[in-house]
């Protein structure tokens, strides 16, 4: 890639807020491009953790953050005006590329790359039912999608396998490429980067751990539950959302869960290394069919096996490694896998060795040189 041409990338989340698909593209491209992120427009009023500066996200050389705001509520006239400032931005930074997350909000700017020739690259990384209001609902998946995936020139991408089938419903040119994890920054301040695991302690209780942010498609239910049926194991909730009152009301009953709040990256990653199993206990519908949950590849990244709800995109990758990532339906099925691997600490072992070898796959130096291949042209998308 020229590195004399700008990568602008009009960001599914603030810089500093979730880690995710977005500003981990942009790090890997800063690496040997000059990237310009264009944060998302904050509307007022805005609680999402996508429109949050929490600190999460240090500076990135090679990256420069264009923070935006707006006096519109979320509605008609805030879409209007997201799509009037994303194309001026694009307009006037004149990129030699670009990469857009939003299958509305970013049209005019996938024009414009058609009319000037700068290659473009959509990313297909969240289901439309995600959105609060019917109308936006409406408007990207009936709209916005099939001209997203037609007006960009390098192709699709997509975080998962039904995201994929959706978007080849509109263009051909549309390749897979998930959710992953820097494995070089990570290793720097987990210690596992050579692949080394922490070994379970005999003086304190097993321990099992959800990081994330409590909405309403975390399946809180089920993992208090199996906290009743397991007292002798240690639950630890990380994290933050709508449901925390909601959360700590039922906890209050039961002496082995604790709460930690939000945390700073490192000292998540600290909780995560004295867990013993991870969770992602998600209810399943369409939107959780839809998606490939970095927590999963941060577990991974700690050594830790991970038991998860049977959505489509995780029982496409636990069949890839199923010592590392094990389904569960229900509380008692969680309960019992709980106390299996509590007991037999050379299968909770084995399942360690198969996440660290498995997160190997979903590194970032790896899907990021596949999401550059295509930006370039030196690998076509679908």
């Amino acid at each position: 890639m020229d590195k004399a041409a700008t990568v602008a990338i009009i960001g599914p989340v603030v810089w500093g807020g979730v880690w995710g698909h977005g500003p981990e593209l942009a790090r890997y491209l800063g690496r040997s491009n000059d990237v310009l992120y264009l944060n998302p427009i904050v509307p007022a009023g805005a609680t999402a953790p996508s429109f949050r500066n929490t600190g999460a996200y240090p500076a990135a050389a090679g990256v420069r953050v264009v923070e935006r705001r707006s006096g519109l509520r979320p509605g008609v006239l805030y879409g209007l005006a997201m799509e009037w400032r994303n194309f001026t931005a694009v307009f006037r930074s004149k990129p030699g590329y670009l990469v857009a997350y939003y299958p509305v909000g970013a049209l005019l700017a996938l024009v414009w790359c058609r009319l000037s020739g700068a290659r473009a690259l959509f990313v297909y990384a969240d289901f439309p039912d995600i959105l609060r209001h019917r109308l936006a609902r409406l408007a990207a998946r009936v709209v916005g999608l099939p001209l997203a995936a037609r007006l960009a020139s390098a192709g699709s991408v997509a975080t998962s396998r039904l995201l994929q089938e959706d978007l080849l419903k509109h263009s051909r040119r549309c390749s897979f490429v998930p959710n992953g994890i820097d494995l070089s920054r990570l290793g720097e301040k987990s210690g596992t980067a050579s692949g080394e695991t922490r070994r379970p302690d005999s003086d304190r209780p097993f321990r099992v751990g959800f990081v994330g942010f409590f909405g309403e498609w975390i399946d809180l239910e089920v993992v208090l539950e199996a906290a009743r049926l397991c007292p002798a194991v240690e639950f630890v909730m990380v994290g933050d959302g709508p449901r925390r009152e909601e959360l700590e009301n039922q906890a209050r009953a039961l002496d082995n869960v604790r709460l930690t709040g939000t945390l700073p990256h490192d000292r998540v990653f600290a909780e995560i290394r004295h867990m013993d199993l991870g969770l992602v206990p998600f209810k399943v519908n369409r939107v959780t069919d839809r998606v490939c949950p970095v927590k999963l590849f941060e577990y991974w990244a700690m050594g830790k096996p991970v038991l998860a709800t049977g959505c489509r995109e995780l029982l496409r990758v636990s069949g890839e490694a199923p010592k590392a990532l094990t389904i569960f339906s229900g509380a008692g099925e969680l309960a019992e896998l709980i106390r299996l691997l509590s007991r037999d600490r050379e299968a909770l072992a084995a399942a360690g060795r198969e996440s660290l070898r498995a997160v190997r796959d979903y590194d970032w130096k790896v899907l990021g040189a596949r999401i550059e291949r295509q930006l370039k042209g030196e690998e076509p998308g679908g």
